[in-house]
This record gives structure tokens, sequence and C-alpha cells, in this order.
């Protein structure tokens, strides 16, 4: 298993090189994982991933950052801890709207499981493991989400499980590193177990940022936010955690329908903003004596799989506010002329 920043006498690779080596960037000097970052597979990987990420800078990520420092950073406090509920191993867009936060709480369906020592691993293994990186970071790089299944059954063929290899990925190539690594789990009450005690489980992780020399933590929790299936544990673990600047992306226009009513309802009481696309809290939810929205894009209706969640009061809202366009792609909507972007602010 890998170990944390510190203990530096150990053989084992410290997490952050882990996520390097898994990032396609250089390791540190002397890291156990040195040799493994000649074989020619690795550096094929590597040079696919920088190919990958710079497009992705280009095309998404300055821009956020340019649209974050004149749009959102105006209206909204930077030092609230960032929910993003629904966005599986999604840090880098976390990161990349809410670089501030101190901390994020991230939440999907796939699992935690924990990194086995890189250099146990057959090398066979080992490269197939970044192929799955590859496989995995293609939708979510170029159409800015993931495809769960797609990526849940990448990693269940690989040596490297669940989503802790992404998270690794998002974390290097944003620049931070990790200091300490805990698996927990969350009691009925919200508080945090060491280990996998309970069916909420997840993984607490504290990141250095060179930026700005301070610590912050990094939580994902695997669980089910259907009101059938969601724990009391994420519940009150997430209402202890406001206000909040909340994150919906992508997110299936799953709490446009009643089987998801108590998060919408956690959300809307937990969160002092929300960053959306028209796929999170349907536009009738924000009420006017509670919420000041701002609309960012254009409003052209769902994709195909979701036509069924056309919100013609969110139409109506975008003819009458002509709102600024985006220089950037967001939600399922990936083409920046046919993206729509909400923020909404608790009055």
């Amino acid at each position: 298993m890998i170990r944390g920043a510190s203990a530096q006498n150990s053989r084992l690779a410290s997490a952050t090189d882990v996520a390097r080596y898994l990032a396609g960037m250089p390791v540190s000097e002397g890291s156990p994982l040195a040799s493994l970052t000649r074989d020619p597979q690795w550096l094929a990987h590597s040079n696919a991933m920088n190919l990958s990420f710079a497009k992705a800078e280009t095309r998404q990520l300055s821009n956020i950052r340019t649209w974050r420092a004149s749009m959102l950073a105006p209206v909204i406090p930077a030092n609230r801890v960032c929910l993003y509920l629904f966005g599986g191993p999604d840090f880098l867009y976390a990161n990349v709207f809410y670089p501030d936060a101190p901390a994020y709480v991230l939440q999907g369906l796939e699992t935690v499981d924990a990194i086995p020592d890189l250099l146990t691993l057959p090398l066979p293994a080992l490269q197939g493991t970044l192929q799955n990186i590859e496989v995995s970071l293609n939708t979510a790089l170029n159409f800015t989400y993931f495809e769960t299944k797609d990526m849940r059954e990448n990693f269940s063929r690989s040596e490297l499980k669940g989503v802790l290899p992404i998270l690794f990925v998002f974390i290097a190539r944003s620049g931070l590193t990790i200091a300490k690594i805990d698996y927990i789990s969350l009691a009925p009450n919200g508080a945090i177990a060491d280990g996998f005690r309970s069916p909420v489980r997840g993984v607490r992780l504290l990141l250095d940022d060179p930026r700005s020399s301070r610590e912050k933590s990094l939580y994902y929790f695997t669980a089910d936010l259907a009101n059938g299936a969601i724990s009391p544990g994420i519940l009150r673990f997430c209402s202890n955690l406001g206000p909040t600047n909340s994150l919906l992306k992508s997110a299936s226009y799953l709490m446009h329908e009643d089987s998801f009513s108590t998060v919408r309802t956690l959300l809307l009481n937990v969160s002092a903003s929300i960053v959306e696309d028209d796929s999170g809290i349907p536009v009738r939810s924000f009420t006017p004596d509670r919420w000041t929205l701002r609309l960012f894009g254009s409003y052209v209706g769902p994709i195909e799989l979701f036509k069924n969640f056309y919100q013609n009061d969110l139409y109506q809202d975008y003819g009458q506010n002509n709102p600024k366009p985006l220089t950037f792609g967001f939600g399922y909507q990936i083409n920046r002329r046919t993206s729509n972007l909400i923020v909404a602010v608790r009055r």
C-alpha cells in the first residue's frame, strides 16, 4: 500500500509520487518509482497525458479561470467548502472553479479501493492500468463529464480499482501534493470513523497547495443519494459543512425527479451558492425570495438522452435576461455556444 508524504526512508513510494506516476509526470528524485518511468509504455502514457491536459487547459480550464475571476469571485466568498455531489472523482473541475476552498467534498457511486504498492505489480498490469486511465479520462477531458459505466468497467479489469487513480491524476495535474490518506466511513450521526465501518465509505486526503502554502482536505464518499437509499450519515455530514459553495455538473437531471427530493432539499438548505448547468437543480426550485440567479451562455434544452427535462421557465429566463456568452463548454452541452451555466446566490 502506498504511504503519505512523510516517512521518507520507507521503500514504498509516496502518495504524491504514485499520483505523478499515474498522471504521466516526473516523480521525485530517488523515488522507488523512478525506474518505472523509463519504461516505453509509461513514456507514451506521459506524452498522451501531456497532450490531453494541454488541450483541456487551452479549451476549458484557462477560460474557466478567467470567467471565475471576473464573474464568480466578485459575488461569492472564496473560502467556503466546495460541495460537489454527483460529480464522482472530478476534482479537476472542483479545483478550477474553487481553487481557494479549504475543503472539497465529492460523492459518486464508484468505490474507494486502496492503491497497492506499484512495485509489486507485474509490468503488464501497470501498463494496462495506464491505458485504463487514458480511456477513462478521455471523456472527462474532451466532454467535461465522466461516462460512469465505462469508467467502472475499465477499472474493474485493472489492478488499481475504484476512484483513487483518477483522483490522484487530477490532484497531480492540478499542482497539488498528497500529505496524508485516510480511509474512512460515516456514522449515522455524520461523524467520521476510521476504516470502512459503515455503508458510506470514503477517503480523506490532506493536500498541500504550493501556490498558497496552505493545507486543504479532499473527501470522496461512495453513496447512493436516491430517497430510498440515502444514508442519514451523509445527510448530516453535508448539513454540517455549510454554508457551502456547491457545484453541480452533468448531474443526469436526477434532482428534477421526486425520487431525489431529499438531496435537492439538502443542497438548497446548505448552499450559500450553487454553480450548475440545467441538469442540476431545476430553476423552479430557486424561489426569488431566497435566491438571486445569474445566467450565462445559452439554453437550447437538454441533449437527446434527457429531452424530457426541458425547462420552459429557464428558456423564458434566458430570453428575458440576455446572458453573457461562455468561452467554455459546461455540462452535457459541450459546445460553448450551446452550454448554459447558472449561478444561484442565496439572498
